[in-house]
């Protein structure tokens, strides 16, 4: 690997973990975690939805979304109510709470999203969003591949 190549991949991991480290710390305040917040954004576009499909989403395991669920339903930010199509499954659904807290912390992060892409003009974020959406895209395209 050149160390072009190195440098890379390094900066993408890099930045991954400088992004996540910041998101974990700011949603601290809000006893929030990251994983949490992606649920309570999907609530607020498909409400009502099973645990199966939040799994399938999510692309979280059957015990990790119960365990995030049963933390957000203890704080009060969603509610299950039985399914009335199938008794042996629930739908989740987003309470009052959870959507204010949900809009509170997305308004927070589009205002932060702009202070991290400023300076860089818009023509080189549109390189770097190609760059990122055809590494997604290969890797999409091997996991097919290596997984049929």
């Amino acid at each position: 690997m050149s160390s072009c190549e190195e440098s890379f991949w390094r900066m993408i991991a890099l930045t991954g973990q400088a992004m996540r480290s910041f998101a974990d710390k700011r949603l601290r305040g809000y006893d929030l975690t990251v994983e949490q917040l992606q649920l309570l954004k999907q609530l607020a576009v498909d409400n009502g939805l099973t645990q199966s499909i939040l799994c399938r989403i999510s692309d979280k395991s059957p015990a990790n979304i119960t365990r995030i669920l049963d933390r957000l339903e203890k704080k009060r930010r969603i509610v299950r109510r039985p399914n009335p199509e199938d008794r042996r499954s629930s739908l989740v659904f987003l309470t009052a709470e959870g959507e204010r807290l949900r809009a509170e912390v997305i308004n927070l992060f589009e205002g932060l999203r702009a202070e991290l892409v400023q300076g860089i003009p818009d023509d080189r974020q549109q390189v770097a969003i190609g760059v990122l959406r055809a590494i997604t895209e290969n890797i999409s395209k091997m996991a097919d591949k290596k997984f049929k």
